[in-house]
Protein backbone atom coordinates (compact mmCIF):
# COMPACT_ATOMS: atom_id res chain seq x y z
CA UNK A 1 0.00 0.00 0.00
CA UNK A 2 2.53 2.75 1.00
CA UNK A 3 4.68 2.01 -2.01
CA UNK A 4 1.85 3.04 -4.34
CA UNK A 5 1.41 6.36 -2.57
CA UNK A 6 2.99 9.51 -3.95
CA UNK A 7 5.67 10.52 -1.48
CA UNK A 8 7.98 13.49 -1.09
CA UNK A 9 10.99 14.11 1.12
CA UNK A 10 11.19 17.72 2.31
CA UNK A 11 13.98 19.61 4.03
CA UNK A 12 15.05 23.24 4.45
CA UNK A 13 18.25 25.22 4.27
CA UNK A 14 19.94 28.59 4.12
CA UNK A 15 23.44 29.33 2.85
CA UNK A 16 25.04 28.47 6.20
CA UNK A 17 23.61 24.95 6.17
CA UNK A 18 24.24 24.35 2.47
CA UNK A 19 27.19 21.94 3.00
CA UNK A 20 24.97 19.82 5.23
CA UNK A 21 22.13 19.94 2.70
CA UNK A 22 24.52 18.66 0.03
CA UNK A 23 25.34 15.74 2.30
CA UNK A 24 21.67 14.88 2.77
CA UNK A 25 20.92 15.14 -0.96
CA UNK A 26 23.98 13.09 -1.90
CA UNK A 27 23.04 10.42 0.63
CA UNK A 28 19.55 10.18 -0.85
CA UNK A 29 20.96 9.91 -4.36
CA UNK A 30 22.47 6.54 -3.43
CA UNK A 31 18.95 5.11 -3.24
CA UNK A 32 17.19 7.01 -6.01
CA UNK A 33 16.58 3.88 -8.09
CA UNK A 34 15.37 1.82 -5.15
CA UNK A 35 13.05 4.10 -3.23
CA UNK A 36 9.27 4.46 -3.32
CA UNK A 37 9.72 8.22 -3.63
CA UNK A 38 8.53 10.63 -6.27
CA UNK A 39 10.27 13.90 -5.39
CA UNK A 40 12.45 15.91 -3.04
CA UNK A 41 11.51 19.42 -1.95
CA UNK A 42 13.43 22.15 -0.15
CA UNK A 43 12.25 25.19 1.76
CA UNK A 44 14.49 28.13 0.87
CA UNK A 45 15.02 30.14 4.06
CA UNK A 46 18.01 32.15 2.86
CA UNK A 47 19.75 30.67 -0.18
CA UNK A 48 21.79 32.62 -2.70
CA UNK A 49 21.41 32.18 -6.45
CA UNK A 50 24.33 29.78 -6.75
CA UNK A 51 23.02 27.44 -4.08
CA UNK A 52 19.50 27.57 -5.49
CA UNK A 53 20.91 26.65 -8.90
CA UNK A 54 22.69 23.59 -7.49
CA UNK A 55 19.52 22.43 -5.75
CA UNK A 56 17.50 22.83 -8.95
CA UNK A 57 20.16 20.92 -10.88
CA UNK A 58 19.52 17.97 -8.58
CA UNK A 59 15.86 17.93 -9.60
CA UNK A 60 14.69 19.30 -6.26
CA UNK A 61 11.70 21.61 -6.04
CA UNK A 62 12.34 24.85 -4.13
CA UNK A 63 9.73 26.91 -2.32
CA UNK A 64 10.39 30.06 -0.29
CA UNK A 65 8.04 29.97 2.71
CA UNK A 66 6.34 32.94 4.25
CA UNK A 67 5.83 33.54 7.95
CA UNK A 68 2.86 31.26 8.54
CA UNK A 69 2.58 31.98 12.26
CA UNK A 70 2.89 35.13 14.44
CA UNK A 71 6.61 35.38 15.14
CA UNK A 72 7.93 38.60 16.69
CA UNK A 73 8.81 41.14 13.98
CA UNK A 74 12.30 41.85 15.31
CA UNK A 75 13.05 38.13 15.50
CA UNK A 76 11.89 37.69 11.91
CA UNK A 77 14.47 40.22 10.82
CA UNK A 78 17.31 38.65 12.82
CA UNK A 79 16.53 35.00 12.08
CA UNK A 80 14.74 34.48 8.76
CA UNK A 81 15.74 30.80 8.86
CA UNK A 82 13.09 30.26 11.54
CA UNK A 83 10.58 30.09 8.71
CA UNK A 84 11.74 26.49 8.34
CA UNK A 85 10.04 25.84 11.67
CA UNK A 86 6.86 27.83 11.19
CA UNK A 87 6.36 26.32 7.72
CA UNK A 88 6.52 22.67 8.76
CA UNK A 89 2.88 22.31 9.89
CA UNK A 90 1.95 23.58 6.42
CA UNK A 91 4.04 21.27 4.22
CA UNK A 92 0.97 19.96 2.32
CA UNK A 93 0.22 23.58 1.33
CA UNK A 94 3.76 24.28 0.13
CA UNK A 95 4.11 20.98 -1.73
CA UNK A 96 0.54 20.00 -2.62
CA UNK A 97 -0.58 16.77 -4.20
CA UNK A 98 1.39 14.17 -2.24
CA UNK A 99 0.02 11.34 -0.15
CA UNK A 100 2.92 11.06 2.31
CA UNK A 101 5.38 13.73 3.45
CA UNK A 102 8.74 12.72 4.89
CA UNK A 103 10.64 15.48 6.65
CA UNK A 104 14.41 15.22 7.25
CA UNK A 105 16.40 18.08 8.79
CA UNK A 106 19.28 19.10 6.54
CA UNK A 107 21.78 18.35 9.32
CA UNK A 108 20.80 14.68 9.04
CA UNK A 109 21.73 12.19 6.33
CA UNK A 110 20.47 8.77 5.30
CA UNK A 111 22.78 5.79 5.68
CA UNK A 112 20.33 2.93 5.14
CA UNK A 113 17.38 2.55 2.80
CA UNK A 114 15.22 0.72 5.34
CA UNK A 115 14.54 3.92 7.29
CA UNK A 116 12.79 5.57 4.37
CA UNK A 117 10.78 2.41 3.75
CA UNK A 118 9.76 2.24 7.41
CA UNK A 119 8.77 5.91 7.49
CA UNK A 120 6.66 5.58 4.35
CA UNK A 121 5.06 2.29 5.39
CA UNK A 122 4.07 3.33 8.92
CA UNK A 123 2.81 6.78 7.91
CA UNK A 124 0.51 5.28 5.28
CA UNK A 125 -1.87 4.14 8.04
CA UNK A 126 -2.52 7.73 9.11
CA UNK A 127 -0.28 7.73 12.17
CA UNK A 128 2.62 10.11 12.62
CA UNK A 129 5.79 8.09 12.03
CA UNK A 130 8.43 9.62 14.29
CA UNK A 131 11.26 8.75 16.69
CA UNK A 132 11.19 9.41 20.45
CA UNK A 133 14.19 11.10 22.03
CA UNK A 134 14.77 7.88 23.90
CA UNK A 135 17.58 5.33 23.77
CA UNK A 136 19.56 3.34 26.33
CA UNK A 137 22.68 5.21 25.16
CA UNK A 138 21.32 8.77 25.39
CA UNK A 139 22.32 11.30 28.00
CA UNK A 140 18.85 12.46 29.01
CA UNK A 141 20.17 15.33 31.14
CA UNK A 142 21.08 17.23 27.99
CA UNK A 143 17.46 17.68 26.92
CA UNK A 144 15.16 17.30 29.94
CA UNK A 145 15.56 20.84 31.31
CA UNK A 146 15.22 22.38 27.84
CA UNK A 147 12.02 20.44 27.12
CA UNK A 148 10.46 21.39 30.45
CA UNK A 149 11.29 25.07 29.96
CA UNK A 150 9.75 25.23 26.48
CA UNK A 151 6.62 23.34 27.52
CA UNK A 152 6.15 25.56 30.56
CA UNK A 153 6.61 28.79 28.65
CA UNK A 154 4.25 27.65 25.89
CA UNK A 155 1.50 25.92 27.86
CA UNK A 156 1.97 26.40 31.62
CA UNK A 157 3.05 24.15 34.48
CA UNK A 158 0.25 21.59 34.27
CA UNK A 159 0.72 20.93 30.59
CA UNK A 160 4.48 20.79 31.03
CA UNK A 161 4.13 18.06 33.65
CA UNK A 162 1.59 16.05 31.69
CA UNK A 163 3.26 16.28 28.28
CA UNK A 164 6.72 16.00 29.78
CA UNK A 165 5.84 12.67 31.37
CA UNK A 166 5.06 11.13 27.98
CA UNK A 167 7.36 10.06 25.18
CA UNK A 168 8.95 13.18 23.74
CA UNK A 169 9.40 13.03 19.97
CA UNK A 170 12.14 14.61 17.89
CA UNK A 171 10.74 16.52 14.92
CA UNK A 172 13.95 16.32 12.89
CA UNK A 173 12.73 13.22 11.06
CA UNK A 174 9.10 12.22 10.59
CA UNK A 175 6.54 11.07 8.05
CA UNK A 176 2.84 11.90 7.85
CA UNK A 177 -0.01 11.57 5.39
CA UNK A 178 -1.10 14.77 3.72
CA UNK A 179 -4.69 14.31 4.89
CA UNK A 180 -3.81 13.55 8.53
CA UNK A 181 -5.37 15.77 11.24
CA UNK A 182 -1.98 16.25 12.88
CA UNK A 183 -1.07 19.17 10.60
CA UNK A 184 -3.85 21.50 11.72
CA UNK A 185 -3.55 20.54 15.40
CA UNK A 186 0.19 21.14 15.22
CA UNK A 187 -0.39 24.59 13.76
CA UNK A 188 -2.94 25.39 16.49
CA UNK A 189 -0.61 24.31 19.28
CA UNK A 190 2.24 26.26 17.70
CA UNK A 191 0.16 29.42 17.39
CA UNK A 192 -0.89 29.08 21.05
CA UNK A 193 2.72 28.80 22.19
CA UNK A 194 3.84 31.74 20.10
CA UNK A 195 1.00 33.84 21.48
CA UNK A 196 1.99 32.91 25.05
CA UNK A 197 5.57 34.07 24.43
CA UNK A 198 4.75 37.15 22.35
CA UNK A 199 6.24 35.40 19.34
CA UNK A 200 9.76 35.41 20.77
CA UNK A 201 10.17 31.66 21.41
CA UNK A 202 9.91 29.57 18.23
CA UNK A 203 9.80 25.83 18.87
CA UNK A 204 7.77 23.69 16.52
CA UNK A 205 8.94 20.49 18.25
CA UNK A 206 7.39 21.60 21.54
CA UNK A 207 4.17 22.40 19.70
CA UNK A 208 4.12 19.04 17.95
CA UNK A 209 4.54 17.15 21.20
CA UNK A 210 1.77 19.21 22.78
CA UNK A 211 -0.56 18.49 19.85
CA UNK A 212 0.17 14.75 20.11
CA UNK A 213 -0.34 14.59 23.86
CA UNK A 214 -3.27 16.94 24.29
CA UNK A 215 -5.31 15.53 21.41
CA UNK A 216 -4.24 11.86 21.59
CA UNK A 217 -3.16 11.88 17.95
CA UNK A 218 -2.08 8.48 16.56
CA UNK A 219 1.69 7.96 16.54
CA UNK A 220 3.84 5.10 15.28
CA UNK A 221 7.15 5.37 17.17
CA UNK A 222 10.23 4.15 15.33
CA UNK A 223 13.51 3.09 16.99
CA UNK A 224 16.32 5.54 17.60
CA UNK A 225 18.38 4.15 14.70
CA UNK A 226 15.86 5.92 12.44
CA UNK A 227 16.93 9.33 13.79
CA UNK A 228 20.13 8.94 15.79
CA UNK A 229 20.75 12.12 17.79
CA UNK A 230 24.51 12.43 17.89
CA UNK A 231 24.57 15.12 20.58
CA UNK A 232 22.91 12.69 23.00
CA UNK A 233 25.22 9.75 22.21
CA UNK A 234 28.02 9.41 19.71
CA UNK A 235 27.68 6.34 17.49
CA UNK A 236 30.25 3.62 17.18
CA UNK A 237 31.75 2.14 14.02
CA UNK A 238 31.27 -1.50 13.14
CA UNK A 239 34.82 -2.83 12.58
CA UNK A 240 33.66 -5.17 9.82
CA UNK A 241 31.19 -3.10 7.82
CA UNK A 242 32.67 0.31 8.76
CA UNK A 243 29.12 1.56 9.26
CA UNK A 244 27.89 3.76 12.09
CA UNK A 245 26.10 1.66 14.69
CA UNK A 246 24.69 1.73 18.21
CA UNK A 247 27.28 2.05 21.00
CA UNK A 248 26.04 -1.10 22.76
CA UNK A 249 25.46 -4.68 21.68
CA UNK A 250 23.94 -5.79 19.34
CA UNK A 251 25.30 -2.66 17.60
CA UNK A 252 22.41 -2.25 15.18
CA UNK A 253 23.27 -0.20 12.09
CA UNK A 254 22.11 3.41 12.25
CA UNK A 255 19.83 4.36 9.37
CA UNK A 256 19.74 8.16 9.75
CA UNK A 257 22.53 10.08 11.46
CA UNK A 258 21.30 13.41 12.85
CA UNK A 259 24.11 15.90 13.49
CA UNK A 260 22.16 17.89 16.05
CA UNK A 261 23.49 20.68 18.26
CA UNK A 262 27.32 20.83 18.37
CA UNK A 263 28.04 17.69 16.31
CA UNK A 264 27.90 19.28 12.86
CA UNK A 265 31.52 20.36 12.43
CA UNK A 266 33.48 18.37 14.95
CA UNK A 267 35.79 15.45 14.38
CA UNK A 268 35.35 12.64 16.87
CA UNK A 269 37.39 9.72 18.03
CA UNK A 270 34.78 6.99 17.85
CA UNK A 271 35.38 3.69 19.62
CA UNK A 272 34.29 0.35 18.22
CA UNK A 273 33.43 -2.83 20.08
CA UNK A 274 37.05 -4.03 19.95
CA UNK A 275 38.31 -1.01 21.84
CA UNK A 276 40.00 0.51 18.79
CA UNK A 277 39.04 3.97 17.59
CA UNK A 278 38.75 6.08 14.46
CA UNK A 279 39.08 9.84 14.17
CA UNK A 280 36.28 10.68 11.81
CA UNK A 281 33.70 13.29 10.89
CA UNK A 282 30.05 12.43 11.26
CA UNK A 283 29.17 14.15 7.99
CA UNK A 284 28.14 12.19 4.92
CA UNK A 285 30.94 10.84 2.79
CA UNK A 286 30.63 9.02 -0.51
CA UNK A 287 30.83 5.22 -0.23
CA UNK A 288 34.42 5.12 -1.54
CA UNK A 289 35.48 7.66 1.07
CA UNK A 290 33.73 5.67 3.78
CA UNK A 291 35.69 2.58 2.82
CA UNK A 292 38.98 4.48 2.97
CA UNK A 293 38.76 6.00 6.45
CA UNK A 294 41.86 5.82 8.56
CA UNK A 295 42.81 2.54 10.15
CA UNK A 296 41.75 2.03 13.79
CA UNK A 297 44.16 3.46 16.33
CA UNK A 298 45.39 0.59 18.56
Amino acid sequence: MPFKMRTIIVTASDDTFMPLLRGLVNSLSLFENQLPLADIGCLDVGLNAQNRAWICSEGIGIVEPKWDLPVDAALRGRAPHLRALTARPFLPDYFPGYDVYIWIDCDAWVREQFVLEWLSRTAASGALSIVPELDRSYDKTLTSAWRADRLRRYYGDNAAQQIGARNYYNAGVFALRGDAPHWSHWAESFAHGLDATAGTVVCDQTALNHAIGSRSLPVHPLPSICNWLCHLALPHIDPGTRKFCEPYFPHATIGILHLAANTKDLTFRLHNENGASDEISLRFRAPQAQENVSEPVQ
